[in-house]
């Protein structure tokens, strides 16, 4: 395997012996000594090449179980030597800054530290991406990356905004299949949702009511429809 067509995703799911056989390959590849460093704690447990610029993951912590779930890209710094063994996902260069990294890739789904000694990161959960900077100011726009962390990617579907990508707090009060992280994003996606959404297509086919008939035709439907939109709300998630 050559170091440039490594991919640091497929580390995602490997056990402990094959995590070390596919970093033992990139040592071997590397001008560098290269030494493999693991630390175990309670509930998982960490293999570190500081001379690659890599670290991994592996929950739980039971060598039997264990299963690489998180994979670390160090820029140089920290004692670790920059990353360079194959890409950065998402075409990420280590060149780029934070103003960079959310025009590349768009407002993120979550985004933690800042204060006076925690440094910024953001995270992009259906990219299955966190980025790392090395200051604690959001208003730098020239903040370097520290490092970037790769895990599975989340379907939106599962706990994510069917809009923008952030962590739901709420879902459709009608059929409780979609989810979103504000009344605004639902609202947005109203217009769509409204012709496959089983609980508001019910609540539409049993609008007519006898006396309607009574009505004149650009009438009926309409004045119980509009009652009915306005019942639409957004429910607390589980």
């Amino acid at each position: 395997m050559a170091p440039t067509d490594f991919e640091a995703s497929e580390l995602l799911g490997l056990d402990q012996d094959a995590c070390r056989t596919v970093l033992g390959d990139l040592c071997g590849a590397s001008l560098r000594p290269v030494e493999l460093e693991f630390k175990s704690f309670h509930d998982c447990a960490y293999l570190t090449a500081k001379a690659l610029g890599v670290q991994v993951r592996f929950t739980p912590a039971d060598p039997s179980q264990a299963r690489v779930d998180v994979v670390f890209l160090y820029n140089d710094g920290e004692g670790f030597a920059q990353y360079s063994a194959g890409p950065l996902p998402e075409g990420l260069q280590w060149s780029h800054h934070s103003k960079d990294v959310v025009l590349m890739l768009g407002e993120p789904s979550d985004k933690y530290g800042g204060g006076r000694f925690r440094a910024v990161g953001i995270s992009y959960e259906t990219l299955g991406l966190d980025i790392q900077f090395r200051e604690s100011n959001w208003n730098d726009e020239k903040n370097p990356m520290a490092f970037v962390s790769i895990f599975p990617r989340l379907d939106p579907s599962h706990g994510l905004c069917q809009i923008c990508g952030k962590l739901a707090s709420f879902r459709c009060g009608l059929c409780k299949q979609r989810s979103y992280c504000s009344s605004s994003c639902q609202k947005a996606d109203w217009t769509k949702h409204q012709g496959d959404c089983p609980g508001f297509l019910e609540k539409k086919a049993s609008l007519r009511w006898e006396g309607e008939l009574m009505l004149p035709r650009c009438q009926q439907l309409s004045r119980k429809l509009t009652s009915t939109l306005s019942e639409v709300f957004l429910d607390s998630m589980d």
